[in-house]
């Protein structure tokens, strides 16, 4: 397997700047340093004693964090409408101490060392990703939000090819900073979201790419397909950058094991008649491989996250059914 030399990739930040953290140290960034430390913290200690920790964080946070707790309930709720709501209030728990988890692999990204990421991982179907890149193709890597994207992403290196992966911006400046110092030099281009045709080249030129379009996306050309069976505003980008780029699509979905050994990368086979001519067609079939994913570890899925606000005008689930204003 091929040996990934990260000093020879140019610009791994894709023309974002990557500052002096120094330029950072005025008051109006104490929270976000406070933040970073708490993360490298938590980050130094063993895996084994992470699982109590986010048993009593992840509980705290869900008392405490009341819109995030809200959020959580208003969408498991809506995806799984026969749980009593006993089995709802244990699943956004269980989400809460997913996020902690999250924290510490963040941490394990940004601080540890690759030595230590291989030991608590693996890849399952990583022939499916040699296969497509001996082909000659691009390699488009289909994700989707989960807590665990972030050691998902820094574990790809493993494969052993360089992949680029595309992110949204932060909104706080030293945040986004301090992730892109974490991030580069470990694998492939951090591709802000803003710098989309990025991606689309390195697919052309035969590269590899991770893309999880599963948020909420009300931009042109937007298609409403259902989620978990609820209608859910989605992006039906994959299509367009399949057909763009004449690239391999690969179902990529990581997760964190039940018994709080490692993690687990799964590379699914290549997409077959992907794109299919219909943008709706092909979000649904995305949205089918998200749901089985999900099956797979419930409380992992981005539940704190508005993923079923409604067009303007239309009922809002997070305000109770009042109608989202249209201005």
């Amino acid at each position: 397997m091929a040996t990934i030399n990260p000093t020879l990739i140019e610009d791994p930040t894709c023309g974002v700047e990557l500052e002096p953290l120094r330029r950072y140290l005025g008051p109006r960034w104490w929270p976000a340093w406070a933040a970073a430390g708490i993360i490298r913290a938590i980050s130094a200690l063993p895996l084994s004693a992470v699982r109590p920790l986010a048993c009593v964080l992840g509980r705290a946070g869900y008392l405490f964090a009341v819109r995030d707790r809200r959020t959580t309930r208003v969408n498991l709720r809506l995806a799984y409408p026969t749980l009593s709501n006993g089995a709802i209030r244990a699943r956004a728990i269980h989400h809460f101490e997913s996020l902690i988890y999250s924290l510490w692999e963040t941490g394990l990204v940004w601080y540890g060392s690759a030595e230590r990421l291989r030991r608590y991982s693996r890849i399952e179907g990583a022939e499916h990703l040699e296969a497509a890149v001996a082909a000659g193709r691009g390699v488009l890597l289909l994700g989707a939000h989960f807590t665990t994207n972030e050691i998902a992403a820094a574990i790809l290196p493993q494969t052993g090819h360089v992949c680029d992966v595309m992110y949204k911006r932060s909104r706080n400046a030293l945040i986004q900073q301090l992730a892109l110092h974490g991030r580069t030099g470990k694998g492939g281009r951090m591709i802000p979201s803003d710098k989309f045709v990025e991606m689309l080249k390195t697919l052309k030129r035969g590269g590899i790419a991770l893309y999880a379009p599963d948020q909420r996306f009300d931009g042109d050309g937007y298609v409403v397909v259902p989620l978990f069976g609820v209608p859910a505003l989605s992006n039906p980008g994959t299509t367009f950058v399949a057909r763009a780029t004449r690239c391999a699509v690969l179902p990529f979905f990581p997760e964190r094991l039940a018994d709080g050994s490692g993690y687990v990368i799964r590379i699914g086979a290549p997409l077959d008649n992907f794109p299919s001519g219909d943008g709706a067609r092909d979000v649904a079939r995305y949205h089918g491989l998200i749901e089985a994913a999900v099956a797979r570890a419930p409380a992992q899925y981005l539940w704190s996250y508005k993923r079923f606000r409604p067009a303007k005008g239309e009922p809002d689930p997070y305000r109770n059914g009042a109608l989202r204003a249209s201005s």
